[in-house]
This record gives C-alpha cells, structure tokens and sequence, in this order.
C-alpha cells in the first residue's frame, strides 16, 4: 500500500507544480505592446506540399490585415506548388528557391530571414492553418525577443486522439514549468523572432546535421544568450496542424523529436523527460501488480484518480473538452506506458526521414 501512496502523493503533487506554474505565468505577463502589421514578416519553408499549401493559401485570403510579406521557400520541390501561388496575385507573397548547394529546413529558414527586412520574422510550416483574426492578433503582442505562439496537434480519427492529447500535455508543462522557471520547448509552426537578435545568436553550424529542430535550437540560443522569451497564449494567434494519418508516420515525428531533444542537452527538459517516464512507468506497474493479485477495485481506483488529474490539465487549456479529448485521455491513461516501450523499439530499429531525406 505504501507504493501506492507514495505514487498518488508524488504524482499529485507534480500536478499541482505544473497548475500553479501555469497560473503564474499568466498572473506574470509582461504589459503588452503594439506592433505595426508591417513589422512582421512570415517565412514558410516547404518541400512537396502543394496539398498543405492549398489549405495554406487560403487562410492568407481570409486575412484582412497583410504583413510585410509572405516569404515562400522551397526547397527543391517537385510537385505542381506553383500554380498555388501564382493564384495569389496581389498579395504580398514572394517565392524564393533555396540554392542548390543547400538543403533542409533549417537552411531554408536561414535563406528566407536573409531576405526579411523587418524587425520581426514569424516562422510558419506550410502544414498549418489559422484563423481569419491571425494576423490582426499580431498587433498587440508582450515585449520579447523570442515569442512562442500556440500550436494544436489536430486530428480526425479515433487512434489520433492519444496523439493529440500527448502534443497538448506537452505545452501544458512546458508553460507550467515556464511559469517557475524557463520554456524547455516550442514550434517552429509558429515562432515570432527578433530578426536582429537572431543573427546574434544563431549557431546552426553546431546542429546542422540534425534533421530537424530549427525551433528547439533557437530556443536554446535564445536562452544561453539571456534573450527574453515569452510564451503567448490567445486563442486567436493558434495555428493548427495535423496528426500524421498513419501510426508509422506518427512514430517518425516522435522520434525525430526525440534525437533533436537528446542533442540539444537541455539539462531541465531532459530531466522532465525522466521524471514523467518514470511516474507513467511506476503507475503502470502499480496497475500490473494490482490487477495481478485480484485487487480490481484499486486498480479501477487509480485509473479514475489519474484519470481526474489529467483531466484537470487538460481543462487549463481547453475551456470545452470534447468526446475526442475524451477518447484520448482514456487512452492515454490505459496505454501511455505501453507507447513508451514501442518507442523505444522504435528508435533502435529505425533512421527517421525528413521529407524524403
């Protein structure tokens, strides 16, 4: 029994850290500033993504505030993306070709902040969508010099929901511990920076091997440098994107953000890492050993307990929790330990792709 009481009093109280640094990050906003539309510009690296960039597309239509500029990258597609953007006449969109000799994201990025000529640079990947109040949200945003705007993992079948709520718990504790201490993560999907600051800092020579990680490595830049990072929360700066269709391609991303997160050696991120790995396996255990012996009710006791903690994280970012949510909080209480093993698995047995590469 000890076990047990050990674990709920250790895990509420990791619940309870995370809750109140929640609420002091946002008691703690700095005072807000605004900002002119034309001060921003958006760099969006692609790579074969004409189907995300007609979705992209027509949410820069929907948007009655224009910024600087739209700054398209490819990098080396070979799918029809032209016609897209050839469509969008009018707008303030240009389109550039990262040279030959160069490949990847991260140069990508690099290549369009090189032809930014404003005080801020928003990155986007082409796979998002937003709503028609984004760019206008922008206006009125606090002093920083690294902003991390919100981004939901999305999806539409029932095994996605585990997916989407994991990604969700992630951003949840990163803005609990930020709330204490620091952000140990954000996404490039959607990242305001201060074009400025970040050619002071930016040292993509030590991480260019890396697949990804472009945001995670501004981050620490960012961090090690003592810029101010701030992470913003309105529901009309979010941008959404899509779970990957398929369990496989779901593995992959995961698996890329974890070599990028090893490499990056983030003492207090990969800390957290450890510390929810061993909570998760140490409930599971208790599980095991609880059903083992015939003691139905306290297993169903402590899937009903955890089951109500997470709950109360998910609602601290979701006024409205859906049969979705609900869908993948039931699996991620029955199955997250299992997914960790399967994890595991696969990281040794296979070398994740980036966009065919």
């Amino acid at each position: 029994m000890w076990l047990i009481s050990s674990w709920v009093l250790i895990y509420m109280l990791s619940i309870l850290t995370v809750f109140f640094g929640v609420n002091r990050l946002r008691i703690s906003k700095n005072a807000k500033r605004m900002m002119a539309i034309d001060e921003i510009s958006i760099v969006i690296p692609f790579r074969n993504e004409a189907h995300n960039l007609e979705k992209f597309m027509e949410c820069v239509y929907s948007q009655r505030y224009q910024p600087a500029q739209w700054i398209f990258v490819n990098d080396h597609s070979s799918d029809a993306y032209i016609d897209l953007i050839q469509k969008m006449d009018g707008f303030p969109i240009r389109l550039l070709h990262l040279p030959e000799e160069q490949r990847g994201k991260k140069r990508a990025i690099r290549f369009g902040m090189d032809h930014v000529r404003t005080d801020f640079c928003l990155t986007m990947d082409a796979d998002v969508t937003f709503g028609k109040d984004y760019t206008k949200s922008l206006l009125l945003l606090p002093e920083g010099e690294l902003l991390i705007l919100p981004v939901e993992m999305t999806g539409t079948k029932w095994w996605q929901s585990f997916f989407t709520l994991e990604y969700l718990f992630t951003t949840i504790l990163n803005k609990g511990i930020a709330g204490w201490s620091r952000p140990v993560n954000c996404s490039g999907a959607n990242l305001l920076i201060h074009v400025e600051s970040f050619d002071q800092v930016d040292d993509i020579e030590d991480h260019d091997h890396v697949l990804s990680g472009d945001d995670i490595y501004t981050l620490r830049a960012f961090r090690d440098s003592g810029k101010r990072i701030e992470i913003v929360e309105n529901e009309a700066l979010k941008v959404e994107t899509e779970t990957p269709n398929t369990l496989s391609a779901v593995m992959e991303q995961r698996v890329r953000w974890l070599s990028k997160t090893g490499h990056v050696a983030d003492r207090l991120n990969n800390f957290l890492g450890i510390w929810a790995v061993g909570l998760h396996l140490y409930y599971f255990l208790l599980l095991i050993i609880t059903f083992s012996a015939g003691i139905y009710w306290l297993t169903l006791c402590l899937l009903l307990f955890k089951f109500g903690c997470d709950f109360m994280l998910v609602r601290m970012d979701k006024k409205k929790t859906t049969s979705f949510d609900l869908i993948g909080l039931v699996l991620f209480e029955c199955f997250y330990p299992i997914y960790l093993f399967a994890l595991l698995a696969y990281t040794m047995v296979t070398q994740p792709e980036w966009k065919g590469r």
